[in-house]
């Protein structure tokens, strides 16, 4: 009797191991394609510039702000600053003027570092430039200047400059 209850345990543990197999048999699968492209893309964002109340400008007057630019990774770029609304020669970065309401002005200048180089709008040239943009946020600082020795009427003087940032391999102003 004993080889009887074997037979039969053996038997029920082959008729599972047999039925198994078959459901795999009754599967298909297929592979899911996945993408995404990434294109070159800046932002940029600028901080306003003041330099203050003062009556006889008898020292330069200075300022500083910033701009922050995030690009694509490894993004080249450029970052021009026009001539400004009241420039003393449409288009030219050296003539860069804030005006009151009436017919003063004051001159200024924008620059790139520490009040050496000017910052303009000719890529290449006079613009900030870089090879490729880490990716991340950045911040370039606008130096600002109202030199000494400028003696106005009374008043609120203001100028407003465009910052355009153009970016990719191809781009040009």
């Amino acid at each position: 009797m004993k080889s009887t209850r074997i037979a039969a345990a053996i038997l029920g543990t082959t008729a599972v191991l047999v039925a198994s197999p078959a459901l795999a048999g009754n599967t298909v699968g297929n592979t899911i394609n996945l993408g995404l492209v990434i294109e070159d893309e800046c932002t940029i964002q600028t901080d306003d510039l003041d330099f203050g109340t003062t009556g006889i400008i008898d020292q330069n007057m200075d300022a500083t702000g910033n701009i922050d630019i995030e690009c694509t990774n490894r993004t080249p770029y450029s970052i021009a600053l026009d001539a400004g609304t009241h420039a003393g020669v449409a288009g030219d970065v050296d003539t860069r003027r804030l005006k009151n309401a009436g017919t003063d002005f004051i001159n200024y200048q924008l620059y790139s570092d520490t009040f050496s180089t000017v910052w303009g709008h000719t890529v290449g040239t006079d613009t900030v430039d870089s090879a490729s943009a880490t990716g991340s946020g950045e911040t370039i600082t606008v130096h600002a200047r109202v030199p000494a020795k400028q003696n106005v009427a009374i008043g609120t003087y203001t100028d407003q400059v465009t910052a355009t940032i153009w970016y990719a391999d191809d781009a040009a102003p």
